[in-house]
């Protein structure tokens, strides 16, 4: 029996088994990329700033509850699955607060001490992820002659 007339076949076969489904199979990623997972961990830090805005405005105090936020925010809750590390913390008086959000990509902070923002940083864990953290503006600064 000569194995060359099989030749042919034998590579039709491989070629219908392993290449023509990597050539058929679905075009996009089902995961996020690493600027989205960044994207998100900061629109979720932001979102929690703007509901404690609100609270503050609302009971001249900030609170320390994260499900408050998720229940009323749906878009925050889908964020959540990034997934998120969330350390929400108020002070005793309930009259500032820090919020730190991590994923794998990105960390960022923000407290508020009243109405005004004390301190806000962002920091890029990975390198190549597409995001650059925004910088803050420069503090003006006034000189006087004498």
């Amino acid at each position: 029996m000569d194995m060359r007339r099989f030749l042919p076949i034998i590579l039709i076969a491989f070629a219908a088994l392993f290449i023509l489904p990597q050539l058929f199979k679905g075009g996009g990623s089902k995961t996020l990329s690493s600027k989205d997972r960044a994207i998100m961990t900061r629109d979720a830090m932001l979102r929690i700033d703007r509901a404690q805005k609100a609270n503050f405005a609302k009971s001249g105090r900030y609170t320390d509850s994260l499900a408050d936020f998720v229940v009323a925010d749906k878009v925050l809750a889908k964020e959540l699955t990034v997934p998120l590390i969330i350390d929400l913390s108020t002070s005793g008086n309930g009259k500032g607060y820090v919020v730190t959000i991590s994923s794998d990509v990105l960390s960022v902070a923000r407290a508020r001490k009243g109405p005004k923002v004390v301190s806000s940083s962002c920091r890029t864990l990975k390198s190549r992820t597409g995001f650059k953290c925004p910088v803050p503006p420069a503090p003006t600064t006034t000189t006087t002659g004498k």
